[in-house]
């Protein structure tokens, strides 16, 4: 690879590292369950409503379905890196509240191996937790209130191999291998100096960790010269993370006062179902839809007013790009995308199913020739609802993703 390209993955990675630092959401409902679950999709799926299942890899690498990487080229190498932002708005019947968040979204490789094997590999978020509850406790006995204030962190990683595999023409199969890795901590700063006392920190972290597996398929149907079909499917199976708790209390002299570390034994990833298509009339014009569902509601959740349900999505979005000619004016050769998601939420509270609803926009401005690609998405949402005391969040998301494209497999050519 170039040296210039060097020096542009560097930079990303530098970026990425000094983002993932940053909070990964504000959202009060991660407190629950596994927190926020992450999308696995680039600014490329993003941009055209979170599609993917339908979709192939032909220019970009699409880890939504493990068998789309079977339309890979096989002289070139793909290496995408992504980061993200979020402008979210809370609100209840009477408060507001706001906040900003930025997230490493991916990084992912793509290559083929043979004319019938092709591979990626990567890491992206599996969910993030990220809250803080300001509120009032009471010592037991002597009826004296103090503040509390709850606070929530972390994240679930997700480090994953992928193989497409091609046995005859225009079929694959895919499978991907995660390892998921991460944690959740709870700290509850118990504020007695009021009291003439020492605070009080207890932390409850929660360590996750297992493989975890997804599997796919892809068919391309060549209706004429032009049209394409691509029909896909996914099926994640029902799995489990191992556990283990750990509890510490200390106060603010730097005392530990209590340590105390447990197995918990595993909680369960519930299976997921998933099915899409895209059709593609020539280099300029594609259309993809997903619908979906994850089971839930099979599961139990130990939390008084918590309930797990089926969250099924539906997914759909356009892809348009007016000219290919390299002498066309720049902004011909831009690829101009449009989605829009709907999709319920796996909590239900106060028996109200929370369901997020969001519009997306993108753009694909290509570098280097048009072989590699600088994607944005922009993503106007919103998540929850006031009724029953709950809290809904309206928000805006950015994208910004790195597609380098390079051919690394080609024998050179000399005059």
């Amino acid at each position: 690879m170039r040296f210039a390209n060097w020096l542009i993955i560097c930079f990303l990675l530098f970026i990425s590292e000094v983002v993932f630092a940053q909070n990964n959401t504000s959202s009060p409902y991660s407190m629950y369950g596994f927190g926020e679950l992450r999308t696995q999709s680039n600014p490329h799926n993003t941009a055209m409503g979170n599609v993917g299942i339908g979709m192939a890899s032909e220019n970009f690498l699409n880890t939504l379905n493990p068998a789309s990487y079977f339309t890979l080229d096989s002289t070139t190498f793909l290496l995408e890196i992504g980061v993200d932002g979020k402008i979210s708005s809370y609100q209840t019947k009477t408060k507001t509240a706001k906040s900003n968040d930025a997230n490493f979204s991916y990084l992912a490789l793509g290559w083929r191996i043979n004319k019938w094997l092709a591979a990626g590999m990567g890491l992206n978020p599996f969910s993030s937790t990220g809250y803080e509850i300001n509120t009032i406790s009471m010592i037991e006995g002597i009826q004296q209130e103090y503040p509390l204030d709850i606070i929530g962190s972390g994240d679930i990683s997700r480090a994953y191999v992928s193989m497409s595999l091609s046995p005859v023409k225009n079929l694959a199969f895919g499978v991907k291998s995660s390892y998921l890795f991460g944690f959740q901590l709870q700290t509850q700063f118990h504020d007695l100096t009021g009291l003439g006392s020492n605070s009080i920190y207890n932390e409850t972290t929660d360590h996750y960790s297992n493989f975890y597996w997804e599997f796919g398929l892809q068919y391309r149907f060549q209706l004429n010269k032009k049209n394409k079909l691509t029909v896909g499917a996914i099926y994640n199976p029902r799995q489990t993370l191992n556990t283990r708790r750990v509890n510490t209390t200390y106060n603010s002299a730097g005392s530990t006062l209590q340590y105390e570390e447990e197995s918990t034994g595993k909680v369960v990833i519930p299976e997921e179902i998933g099915l899409g298509f895209s059709w593609q009339k020539g280099p300029h014009l594609l259309l993809a839809a997903d619908a979906g569902i994850q089971n839930w509601s099979d599961e139990t959740y130990k939390l008084s007013g918590v309930n797990l349900k089926n969250n099924p999505y539906l997914n759909g979005g356009i892809d348009f790009l007016p000219s290919t000619n390299l002498f066309d004016a720049y902004y011909k050769k831009i690829s101009y995308r449009f989605g829009f998601r709907y999709a319920k939420s796996y909590l239900e509270l106060r028996e109200v199913q929370l369901d997020e609803t969001t519009v997306s926009f993108g753009l694909g401005l290509p570098i280097r020739n048009q072989k590699s690609r600088v994607d944005l998405s922009f993503e106007f949402g919103t998540m929850g609802t006031t009724n029953k005391s709950l809290i809904r969040e309206d928000y805006f998301r950015l994208r910004l993703g790195f597609s380098l494209k390079d051919s690394w497999f080609g024998k050179p050519k000399y005059n």
